[in-house]
């Protein structure tokens, strides 16, 4: 789903920077459009569709550079490794975290802020994802995350994979938080 108030909020900053950075307001234009590009099919699909973890860091890859466009103190850095590109992976829970990454990481941060999602292979048949960003950290009432978000995540997860897939957070010793998916290749 593409929340209504995330396509306000772009369509408002683009309006703004019109009239004070023309530039600026046709580069969000484009990441809009770039961003729009990587989730619709996803979004048409009738669930038949096998989504690609490649597929899926493409959403991501183009929600970060919108949200850099918006957010020109925010960066991020994606590492998939070429072999991993076409993997099995859970549609829709990534771009969950990296939302919650700018949510509750950037955008309560002042000052500069880095995301870093990294792909990696942790045994012959299982893959991790981590999202981690240096922002502002658990809040004192998210200690657990156990938001709604996160919840639905854990829950679709246990329906797809049982015990064998995972969703872990941490906090990372700079600041921040590191969410870490981990299901089976199948």
């Amino acid at each position: 789903q593409v929340e209504p108030h995330f396509l306000f909020n772009t369509l408002a900053g683009v309006r703004s920077a019109i009239a004070t950075d023309p530039s600026r307001a046709s580069d969000m234009i484009d990441r809009l459009v770039d961003y729009l590009r990587a989730a619709i099919p996803r979004l048409r699909s009738d669930g038949g569709a096998e989504a690609t973890l490649g597929s899926q860091l493409d959403i991501v890859r183009a929600y970060l550079a919108l949200m850099h466009a918006r957010m020109p103190r925010l960066s991020h850095d994606i590492r998939l490794p070429a072999d991993l590109a076409a993997a099995p992976c859970p549609p829709l829970m990534l771009i969950s975290l990296a939302e919650n990454a700018v949510k509750h990481g950037a955008e309560p941060k002042i000052g500069p802020v880095h995301i870093q999602i990294d792909a990696r292979r942790t045994s012959p048949g299982r893959v991790e994802v981590t999202v981690a960003d240096n922002g502002a950290g658990f809040a004192e009432h998210a200690q657990s995350g156990g938001g709604l978000g996160l919840s639905n995540i854990r829950e679709r997860l246990r329906q797809m994979h049982g015990e064998q897939a995972s969703l872990s957070l941490r906090a990372q010793a700079d600041g921040g938080v590191a969410a870490t998916l981990a299901w089976p290749l199948e």
